[in-house]
């Protein structure tokens, strides 16, 4: 295996596994790009995930190039691992804000206002003048830095973009610090990936921070594969539980509005409630499968704020659940009074994207799949 110097035998094994999820999650990290890009309806939160993927794409890539050697052919491809590394913070800080405070319309903005931009341009900026160096001279330099332990004065510029990972990560942690209480993560499934995630981070800083130091390549490595374990992750959750980043909104939304001061005082509950069920019973707005919380909100004059609250406080329920529930019994209402309907095409009409987001969430309320509960003769709507 490519490696800089001689593994002992204990870490052969350990290199390996950790060297095939590097070059996997390289892969992985382009291909989940290209995902968010090629999208059809594509929303701020849709470009930035582009974006972080893309970044940790690059990062991977160059440390295979480190540890492999291949710096020497690939120089100025190599150089990019700094400013890759120096946009992640701002990227992940605007994620963070979408999911959890801004509303997810189709064309809404990225959650970041111009001074995150600001260093992460500057990254780059010092990185396109790389390409005024011969190759040979940008290779040298980076050959020089890892194979030489500890940090020289010149050198302090390196730490600068993990400094600023590391100041945005702890700014995502302190404005979560409510979904981090210990019966917010006892109920919420989204809190605990949320958690961990922010965990991993900080464990990858402290692994990039220790590689800086000594320049021993089991860092760098254990660090980029770390990241390459954690793209696995995200296209699991992707893949398993797509409403994750609207799931963690809303719960977001109702903690901080559990432990602040209710948006709703001034208003007339009762009404917005009667409104709210004219809206889901005469004019069947669940059936709208783009139908989102920002949405809900409009219709009621609403921001998304109030209408969590109101969900959460007056209902007992999240954005989800509520929407699904009427599908649910529209869904039940169809199974029964039209049985030469297919299920999918009853799905489709009530709302659901897709056919597997409709039988979980039918055996979720039902405890039955359609075609049982279609042909239980003893079941009543």
């Amino acid at each position: 295996m490519p490696f800089f110097g001689e593994n002992p035998p204990h870490l052969e094994f350990f290199t390996s596994l950790l060297w095939g999820i590097l070059q996997f999650g390289a892969y992985l990290g382009a291909l989940m790009c290209v995902g968010q890009i090629v999208l059809e309806k594509k929303t701020g939160l849709n470009r930035l995930l582009a974006v972080l993927f893309g970044l940790l794409c690059l990062f991977q890539s160059c440390s295979l190039l480190f540890l492999s050697g291949e710096f020497r052919t690939y120089p100025h491809l190599s150089a990019m691992y700094l400013p890759a590394l120096g946009s992640v913070g701002p990227v992940l800080y605007g994620i963070q804000r979408i999911a959890t405070e801004k509303e997810m319309d189709a064309f809404g903005s990225l959650g970041l206002d111009k001074k995150h931009l600001t260093i992460p341009l500057l990254f780059w900026l010092l990185y396109l003048c790389s390409f005024l160096l011969p190759e040979k001279t940008v290779s040298e330099s980076i050959g020089n830095f890892l194979s030489a332990p500890g940090i020289r004065k010149e050198e302090m510029i390196l730490f600068f973009p993990l400094f600023l990972l590391s100041g945005y990560v702890f700014a995502i942690l302190s404005e979560s610090l409510d979904l981090f209480r210990a019966e917010v993560l006892s109920q919420e499934w989204t809190a605990r990936i949320l958690l961990f995630l922010v965990s991993a981070t900080l464990i990858n800083l402290s692994l990039g921070a220790v590689y800086l130091w000594t320049r021993e390549p089991v860092f760098l490595l254990s660090n980029a594969s770390m990241m390459g374990a954690s793209l696995c992750l995200a296209y699991l959750i992707g893949h398993r539980r797509p409403e994750f980043f609207q799931t963690l909104q809303e719960v977001a939304q109702a903690t901080r509005q559990k432990y602040a001061r209710s948006l709703l005082l001034e208003l007339d509950r009762e009404a917005l409630k009667e409104s709210l069920k004219n809206l889901m019973e005469k004019e069947k707005l669940y059936r709208d499968e783009e139908l989102s919380l920002a949405d809900l909100a409009d219709e009621l004059a609403l921001s998304t704020h109030q209408i969590s609250e109101l969900l959460n406080q007056e209902l007992g329920r999240n954005f989800a659940a509520f929407v699904n529930d009427y599908r649910i019994r529209e869904a039940c209402e169809l199974l029964k009074s039209q049985p030469e309907r297919s299920v999918l095409d009853i799905a489709f009409e009530v709302g659901f994207r897709t056919k597997s987001s409709f039988h979980r969430a039918f055996q979720k309320h039902t405890n039955k799949t359609p075609s049982e509960f279609r042909n239980d003769k003893g079941t009543n709507l």
